[in-house]
């Protein structure tokens, strides 16, 4: 067995682990057991050899198509822990953000007070 460690190896580091997030194609979908998805975190950095962030994102969508952008954590543990303890507001907002059914007017219904 060859103990001589790659280049590679020195370039790739452990990025931590979360049992509620699933590694999906370059991103963690977080997800506890059975109940509605939170969102998704995407690990990104600002500039080559500064700290990688875990950026945390919605299971909404902006007006452009983008998913929305919530905030920045140090570690994708950090990530998830902060979506588990916020998963009712999470699921709200992605409720609220939800396109409309059957070609209904988004919001409606709605009060005003209720759209802004």
């Amino acid at each position: 067995m060859n103990k001589v460690r790659s280049s590679i190896d020195g370039l790739v580091r452990d990025v931590g682990a979360h049992p509620w997030a699933h590694l999906e194609a370059g991103y963690w979908r977080i997800q506890v057991e059975d109940r509605p998805l939170l969102g998704y975190v995407m690990r990104a950095r600002a500039e080559l050899g500064d700290p990688f962030t875990f950026e945390v994102y919605a299971d909404a969508r902006n007006e452009l198509g983008q998913r929305i952008w919530l905030r920045r954590e140090e570690s994708l543990n950090s990530a998830a822990a902060w979506m588990i303890q916020n998963s009712a507001r999470l699921i709200a907002f992605a409720a609220r953000h939800a396109p409309p059914l059957d070609g209904a007017e988004p919001n409606a219904g709605a009060k005003e007070s209720d759209r802004t």
